[in-house]
């Protein structure tokens, strides 16, 4: 039988050689030209005696004119025909090498169409016919039993495997991958005419030692506990954006590095998904990878990342649970308990271990990104009856301005929209406000919770800013009204780290890495806004929410961050404007002193904390707490900075840190939240000391198991403990 192939390739060979050989002739087609000189000269024969005839003029003039006529129209036909044949030649030449290429494939594939016709097949598929047939073109399920047109047209959408029986026994059983490829030639509704409609290029992929190793591997840890685990890397389109690295090759640099971390582990890795990777490892292997503090995750990001941008992967592991199904249940459970990027979760018996560093992205949206936001705001107010905007509650300059840029951006589409303010005496809400609240464009334009629940319907769209948890939102009762009752839709733009307690919506944009939810709508409206452009006061208290959370430019100010400020400089924001809404009086200024001279260092003098009395005024006192903070990250050797302050009850703290290595959202953990870099807290609940126990608590649990390499002596499992 291998000489018969062999046989059948040679003369195949042949056959192709001598067709190439025929092509290197220029076709010129004689009869043609003889049919077009003939008749070319019996027209102007016919237009000579005409003109003798009926113009009286003399034959020999008309013989010559007719003779120079036919010359120059015989020279235009020979070459036109000439060249007519050379591109013929070229055509003819670029289908032969394509119908070579193909041939040559080592794959087997073969053409059909929407039928499951076969119209085209390489020498390579042809081997693996199971039946021979004399049909020129034969259907698919004839030669390939285990083929159909349903699975053909079903391998163009997803991956698709078959069994082919070819002996009896374990063996015999060979695993194909049918890849295939959609393509619509001509007018895919003319059903009649053969040459038109869907067509598709179907390539055959024998896996069947990868199936044979999946399956030894499997039987080999038959004996053993098996963990099944689960990764994923973070933010890829992100990455690639910020870093010009395309997504496959990322992609493909970290399947190579899991690969080959996996294989050390004498364990078995899957990608059912691109990006996505399931893995089967022994008890022995995760308990060594967990003594190693899973350095994977260093190893990637290490190898992948760029001063622009840095690519982490994500990974959940599960040891318990009576099947193999259960075990990676568990797995995904662990898996989306993670809270930021460059972690391993391990689950045991319900128990969560957490291993790897936190890390906050430092490149914030691009233009494309604004872009997909403004569209899809626009779309969404433009579909609804109305809108309603609000933010977090006790207001900040961000959650303010945000807000008015949202609304400006709805002015721009439609005129029903509101803002739900609860306080208007808020100081801060006032203080901004105090001009903008003159305009008659924003009269009647700030309404309380009531007013909003009587215009929340079925058609109208709430959209909140600044904040992605319930509790936290101006009016918990009006989003739960939302969701609830109406079924309005929701948005929610946020630069909070996202957790267990982010509320869902219809559509969400968090990007921890912008500094201010203001930058975030100041770039969305740079490049949606089509009627008109923010006044000078709307820009200003856009400017003055990026100045407050990146304190005045010293802090998470990336070139995103300062591209906003200069569109909203255009657009007449007045920065020394901007900057006496964070004027200090008297009272609070006695506040910041009395708090900072409370300070004592902490954990070895990397975190200095504050603890003091608070305002009568609680959002002074928010204030206060966070101008101390940052104030005390300016102390050397200081990594982050905690300060609570008290008043009749009511409990405010504030965390800061300038790098990477202090998560502030895990040092208020349970009681707060935020991101990596900056996170709130407060309570009327729990007592002061309770409050200080718990932040102290966490001081400890973070620094030992992240900073300092050891677990505390409080955990339930240690970093060194077999699982």
């Amino acid at each position: 039988m291998q000489n018969n192939d062999v046989n059948n390739k040679t003369q195949g060979n042949e056959s192709q050689s001598r067709r190439a050989r025929g092509l290197e002739k220029t076709y010129f087609n004689y009869p043609l030209a003889f049919f077009l000189c003939t008749g070319a000269g019996v027209l102007l024969l016919g237009g000579a005696w005409m003109l003798h005839s009926f113009a009286k003029i003399e034959a020999f003039s008309i013989l010559v004119f007719a003779t120079l006529i036919y010359f120059i129209s015989v020279a235009v036909i020979i070459s036109s025909l000439a060249i007519v044949g050379r591109t013929t030649k070229r055509h003819e030449i670029m289908l032969h090498r394509f119908d070579r290429m193909l041939d040559n494939m080592v794959f087997p594939y073969i053409i059909t169409n929407s039928t499951g016709i076969i119209v085209k097949y390489n020498h390579a598929a042809k081997s693996i016919f199971e039946k021979n047939t004399f049909t020129l073109m034969p259907k698919v399920e004839d030669v390939l039993p285990f083929l159909t047109p349903e699975t053909i047209k079903r391998s163009a959408s997803e991956r698709v495997e078959v069994q082919r029986r070819i002996d009896e026994g374990e063996d015999g059983v060979r695993h194909i991958l049918i890849e295939s490829t959609e393509t619509v030639i001509g007018d895919p509704k003319k059903t009649s005419d053969p040459t038109k409609g869907y067509y598709y290029l179907t390539t055959l992929v024998d896996i069947t030692e990868e199936k044979k190793q999946l399956i030894s591997v499997a039987r080999k840890l038959e004996g053993e506990t098996i963990v099944m685990g689960r990764a994923e890397i973070d933010d890829l389109s992100a990455f690639s954006n910020a870093s010009g690295i395309s997504e496959k090759e990322a992609s493909d640099k970290v399947r190579e590095i899991l690969t080959d971390w996996t294989v050390h582990q004498d364990g078995l890795i899957y990608e059912p998904e691109t990006r996505k990777f399931i893995i089967m490892m022994p008890l022995s292997s995760l308990s060594r990878s967990i003594k190693e503090k899973f350095t994977i995750l260093d190893t990637i990001r290490e190898a992948i990342s760029t001063k622009e941008d840095e690519l982490t992967v994500s990974m959940g592991f599960s040891a318990t649970g009576a099947t193999l199904s259960e075990r990676m249940k568990n797995a995904d459970v662990a898996f989306e308990q993670r809270k930021s990027g460059n972690k391993a979760v391990i689950n045991t018996a319900g128990e969560l271990t957490v291993f790897g560093r936190d890390r906050r992205r430092q490149v914030s949206v691009g233009t494309s990104e604004y872009r997909r936001i403004g569209n899809t705001l626009r779309r969404l107010i433009s579909e609804s009856g109305g809108v309603l905007i609000m933010g977090h509650s006790r207001p900040d300059y961000d959650s303010i301005g945000s807000a008015l840029g949202v609304a400006k951006l709805a002015s721009d589409v439609r005129e029903d929209w509101h803002i739900v303010i609860n306080d208007m005496e808020d100081e801060n809400f006032a203080r901004l406000t105090e001009e903008i609240r003159q305009n008659k464009e924003y009269e009647g334009r700030f309404i309380s919770e009531s007013e909003a629940m009587e215009l929340a319907k079925s058609d109208t769209l709430l959209i909140v800013t600044d904040v992605n948890c319930v509790s936290n939102m101006e009016s918990p009762s009006l989003y739960k009204t939302f969701r609830e009752t109406t079924g309005g839709k929701t948005v929610i733009i946020d630069h909070h780290e996202k957790n267990e307690n982010t509320a869902p919506s219809d559509f969400e944009y968090i990007d921890p890495s912008c500094s201010s939810v203001s930058e975030i709508i100041s770039g969305v409206l740079e490049i949606s806004l089509h009627r008109s452009k923010p006044t000078a006061e709307e820009a200003t208290i856009l400017l003055s929410g990026i100045m407050l959370d990146t304190k005045n430019f010293t802090q998470y100010a990336s070139g995103k961050t300062y591209a906003a400020a200069e569109y909203l400089s255009r657009c007449s924001g007045n920065a020394e404007r901007a900057k006496k809404f964070f004027e200090a009086d008297y009272e609070t200024f006695s506040a910041e002193y009395a708090l900072g001279s409370s300070m004592r260092l902490i954990s070895g003098g990397r975190i200095a904390f504050c603890r003091g009395r608070g305002l009568e005024d609680e959002t002074k006192t928010k204030i206060v707490i966070g101008r101390v903070a940052d104030r005390l990250l300016t102390m050397e050797n200081v990594l982050a900075s905690i300060v609570i302050a008290e008043r009749d009850g009511r409990i405010n703290a504030s965390a800061r840190s300038n790098n990477n290595i202090i998560n502030c959202a895990e040092l208020l953990s349970e009681i707060g939240g935020g991101n990596f870099n900056n996170a709130g807290a407060r309570s009327e609940d729990i007592p002061l000391a309770e409050f200080e126990s718990i932040v102290l608590s966490n001081v400890e649990r973070f620094m030992s198991e992240n900073v300092d390499g050891k677990a505390p002596a409080s955990s339930t499992h240690t970093e060194d403990e077999e699982i």
